[in-house]
């Protein structure tokens, strides 16, 4: 037992809960706010904790697949070494976005990278490499999507391929679709990729994963603090990773400082 082991005993007593079902991490970590916990260490996909307004600091062990929060956070992919970074216990406040009624800590995607993220769900393998495999072999299967996005008086619209809102700068796997998103800064950093050809497509998404897109003229970038975006028929959302049901229309703010997180200095 990896915390039995590591975890700094002078400074913390520890218990350890298993989900069961799909939602119950949330109402787990609001139990352990209610019962005075000083931090909740979420193992698994970074979506899957919520601890917002609350003076209890999210940690991540990284279990998931993509582990994009920690990878922003600077969490290292080694648990031994990720449990160090809890017992020096730095914390800092950082930003919260929501759609809907639904928070994420670091991006959503509506589209093309929510089908992908449907469909990696559902491999045994997990990794880079399969993530890769399964992008590319998704474009011949997934329709772009009419949408309109308004927003403090800008108004975008057209065929859509990918929207992405980010909080951090990637979407795991240190695939950073967004280089330049801070947790901190109190705006949203919009991406957004029209309907693409397919051949295209393959090479963008190639780019968006190797790290060569950040010049690229295919993704229109703008900031928010608040936004509505309605697509023509119903789209696939992402939430930090992980497909929730489809919608057509989408409300976005950020929240400033929402959020209590245990960091790597």
């Amino acid at each position: 037992m990896m915390l039995r082991k590591y975890l700094d005993h002078s400074l913390y007593d520890y218990s350890i809960v298993y989900t069961e079902h799909r939602g119950h991490a949330t109402e787990l970590a609001q139990n352990a706010v209610e019962d005075g916990y000083d931090i909740v260490a979420v193992a698994g996909g970074d979506g899957s904790v919520n601890v917002v307004g609350s003076e209890c600091s999210l940690a991540i062990l990284p279990y998931g697949s993509g582990n994009g929060l920690a990878r922003h956070l600077g969490y290292p992919m080694h648990l031994k070494k990720a449990i160090e970074v809890i017992n020096k216990g730095h914390s800092k406040k950082m930003d919260v976005g929501q759609i809907n009624d639904k928070y994420f800590f670091s991006l959503i995607g509506i589209g093309f990278d929510a089908f992908v993220a449907k469909v990696f769900d559902r491999e045994k393998l997990r990794g880079l490499l399969t993530y890769a495999t399964i992008s590319i072999r998704s474009l011949s299967q997934f329709k772009g999507y009419g949408f309109t996005l308004k927003s403090d008086g800008v108004k975008i619209n057209g065929t859509g391929f990918i929207i992405n809102i980010c909080n951090s700068s990637q979407y795991g796997f240190n695939i950073k679709i967004a280089p330049h998103a801070s947790i901190t800064d109190g705006v949203l950093n919009v991406a957004i990729i029209r309907d693409l050809p397919k051949w295209k497509a393959v090479l963008l998404v190639l780019k968006v994963i190797f790290g060569f897109h950040k010049n690229s003229e295919e993704i229109e970038n703008i900031s928010i603090q608040k936004a509505e975006i309605t697509t023509d028929r119903p789209a696939y959302l992402q939430i930090d990773g992980e497909t929730v049901h489809k919608a057509k229309v989408f409300n976005i703010e950020i929240h400033p400082n929402a959020l209590k997180v245990i960091v790597n200095q």
